[in-house]
């Protein structure tokens, strides 16, 4: 068995196989991979996910040590629960295993065909007994009483024609749920090889595993935080997007905290270990993730449900002609024209042509069950940080003081931070290059001081910019000229920059996070389409989350929150039966996202938010958010129209057969003919349809 160690503990250890290799197990297939592994003697527990390819042991350190474990499971051998189609072909891909299996069909022997259909009938037949045993009236039983009927009768024609009709349906299920499977293995682990720690005042690397509580952990500019802990040295600029939304990085400093998950942009920390591995908040907020998953993974699919519905009235049908007319051939006929075939074969093709076409207008679902899932969404919760903003930085205004003008203040911040990749940097760049002000370099060597601002000579004059802890209390400037403007602007919900000059104030520089253009646009347009509820919730402060609500006319809002008081949220609202389809761009967001019932991803957004969305917006904008919508309840429509069609249709045959003269083979050509014309009804565009 191969794996990956994704992390553990004396006596846990969480464990990652491909998810691929276990989407064909049965329910009993998996279970019986579960006990051969809790069998190891040493193990005391063993739980497999099939989403996620996630398994998490618990042993007896006493018994077993980790070496001698991960050296049984390497041996171990779980073929016999492995179906044979999981091992091969290429990764969601059935289609070269179907063309073979048509291109067999036409190109073996004539005298051998019926002991190719036959054998080829098998399976279907003891799936059918299986369901009688079981006494279950379902889609099993119905393929395999007509097939075994037509087998009886010596009807091979029939036989395979039919299922060459069922295994086409199963084909395109398959790839569907190919699609929608994601490998979530690359983004829900830190990765973390070797780390740097210092020890008696000299820096040295180990691995990451030998880490322990109360080890100084060096950490330099552009690097991953791998533990959560307690700064003791040095100060830096910490991007906490990943657990927070905020898009600025925030300073951190002796005595403050720091996650696991994060990243330093500028400055150097050494931090003392607290937590790591799964005690982290970032690793919590993965096990949020495999919990919602898993519980996705166990809702039924609507189509079965749909055809299996429509199995009883096959069945009494063919019994009346049996029982009432003493004509099994009849009932043969009837049974030929089930209604199963049309809905099981038309339901996956509107899926399929909803999903190419979804691509083509900016909408990637990852297979049936989300486009399902929104068509019934009542109520959509928005992250605001790059979903409902742009999560880009820009110069909102210029506020001067003590004589100088805005282009002046302007001209000599843009000449300080053009020299910085931060995101603000380059909005005053930018701002100034949109207005034309000349910021030709008239300054010394820059000097910049890590999550504080930058000082440098402007024309012979000692210039500072940055933030207000570092101009008034490490400058020692007076900033209570700036003190009303500055107030007005945070509760706005802004941020600001303070410049100034030998000593006093010149200006002051307010940085917004803009909406998007189209949010408001989008959300009319999503409350005409049903949408009853909408709100936000963000990790970023209370005033801009309060500032954006009241633009966009939401429900309601929540500020500040961490990634699991998100997830607490959506679970509140699920439980008070809404709903609920969760719109966000980060890694903060995908514990939410997760636990909804829908969760979609910015075209932009984190790698593992894309990961866990069930839908992907693949344009940069909030457009394709409506397209979804419309997507979704028109694939549902015609899904009804065809189940409501296919079984008028069919009603009518079965009613032809029982009073006419059909014969098996004239039914089995109608039925079929009935079955296209509903999945070419299946395959034309969605959204091109007359408004």
């Amino acid at each position: 068995m191969r794996f990956t160690v994704v992390h553990s503990l004396p006596g846990r250890v969480r464990l990652r196989t491909n998810p691929d290799t276990l989407k064909f197990c049965s329910d009993s297939g998996l279970a019986g991979i579960s006990r051969n592994i809790a069998d190891i003697p040493g193990v005391r527990s063993a739980a497999l996910n099939p989403r996620t390819g996630s398994i998490l042991l618990y042993y007896d350190p006493a018994l077993l040590d980790k070496p001698g474990l991960f050296g049984i499971l390497l041996r171990l051998d779980l073929s016999s629960q492995i179906p044979a189609k999981a091992h091969g072909g290429k990764k969601g891909s059935p289609g070269w295993s179907y063309i073979g299996y048509q291109l067999f069909r036409f190109l073996r022997p004539p005298a051998l065909k019926p002991l190719f259909t036959i054998v080829g009938a098998l399976p279907f037949i003891f799936a059918g007994l299986r369901s009688l045993y079981k006494l279950k009236m379902d889609i099993p039983l119905l393929d395999g009483s007509v097939i075994l009927l037509s087998l009886l009768g010596k009807d091979y024609k029939t036989a395979s024609t039919l299922m060459m009709l069922l295994k086409t349906g199963q084909y395109l299920e398959d790839w569907a749920r190919a699609r929608s499977r994601e490998n979530l293995a690359i983004g829900i682990s830190l990765n973390v090889g070797q780390v740097w720690i210092r020890h008696d005042g000299r820096d040295e690397q180990i691995p990451y595993s030998r880490l322990k509580k109360g080890d100084l952990v060096v950490l330099r500019a552009g690097a991953l935080i791998p533990i959560d802990g307690r700064v003791v040295e040095g100060n830096a600029m910490v991007n906490e997007s990943s657990m927070t939304g905020e898009p600025l990085a925030s300073s951190r400093t002796i005595g403050a905290t720091v996650h696991a998950g994060t990243v330093i942009e500028e400055g150097e920390l050494v931090v003392e270990l607290v937590q790591k591995g799964e005690d982290t908040r970032f690793q919590k907020i993965v096990q949020l993730i495999e919990e919602s998953e898993a519980v996705k993974a166990k809702i039924e699919s609507r189509v079965n449900e749909l055809a299996n519905k429509a199995v009883p009235f096959s069945f009494i049908a063919a019994a009346f002609a049996a029982l009432l007319k003493g004509n099994i051939k009849k009932a043969q006929t009837i049974l030929s024209i089930d209604y199963s075939c049309a809905i099981k074969l038309s339901t996956p093709l509107v899926f399929l042509s909803a999903m190419r076409e979804g691509l083509q207008n900016g909408v990637f679902f990852k297979g049936s069950a989300p486009m399902e899932a929104f068509a019934g969404v009542d109520t959509i919760v928005f992250d605001k940080t790059g979903t409902l903003t742009k999560a880009t930085p820009t110069l909102l205004r210029i506020i001067p003081y003590n004589g100088y003008a805005c282009a002046d203040v302007l001209r000599i911040a843009a000449c300080l931070e053009e020299h910085f990749p931060h995101p603000v940097a380059k909005a005053v760049v930018k701002r100034a290059l949109e207005e034309g002000v000349e910021h030709r370099e008239k300054h010394s060597t820059v000097k910049y001081i890590a999550a504080h601002g930058i000082a440098t000579e402007y024309e012979g004059k000692h210039t500072v910019i940055g933030s207000r802890h570092f101009i008034s209390e490490d400058e020692g400037i007076d900033i209570a000229i700036a003190s009303g403007d500055e107030a007005t602007a945070i509760a706005e919900g802004r941020s600001v920059l303070y410049l100034a000059s030998e000593g006093k104030i010149a200006g002051l520089l307010v940085i917004d996070d803009p909406l998007r253009e189209e949010a408001a646009e989008v959300i009319a347009m999503l409350r005409k389409l049903g949408i009853k509820r909408i709100y936000l919730l963000s990790g970023d402060n209370k005033r801009t989350t309060e500032r954006i609500a009241r633009n966009l006319g939401v429900d309601a809002f929540r500020g500040e929150l961490l990634p699991n008081e998100k997830t607490d949220l959506v679970r509140a609202l699920k439980e008070k039966g809404c709903s609920v389809a969760v719109v966000g761009d980060g890694m903060n967001d995908s514990p939410a996202m997760s636990a909804s019932d829908v969760g979609i991803a910015m075209k932009d957004g984190a790698d593992l938010a894309q990961s866990v969305a069930d839908i992907t917006l693949k344009d940069p904008s909030l457009y394709p958010l409506v397209i979804a919508r419309l997507m979704s309840e028109r694939a549902m429509k015609r899904i009804h129209d065809n189940t409501v069609a296919a079984i008028s249709i069919n009603s009518v045959l079965i009613l032809m057969s029982f009073f006419g003269n059909f014969t098996t083979t004239s039914s089995v050509w109608l039925h079929n003919l009935t079955t296209l014309a509903v999945s070419l009804n299946s395959m034309r565009p969605l959204i091109k349809e007359s408004k």
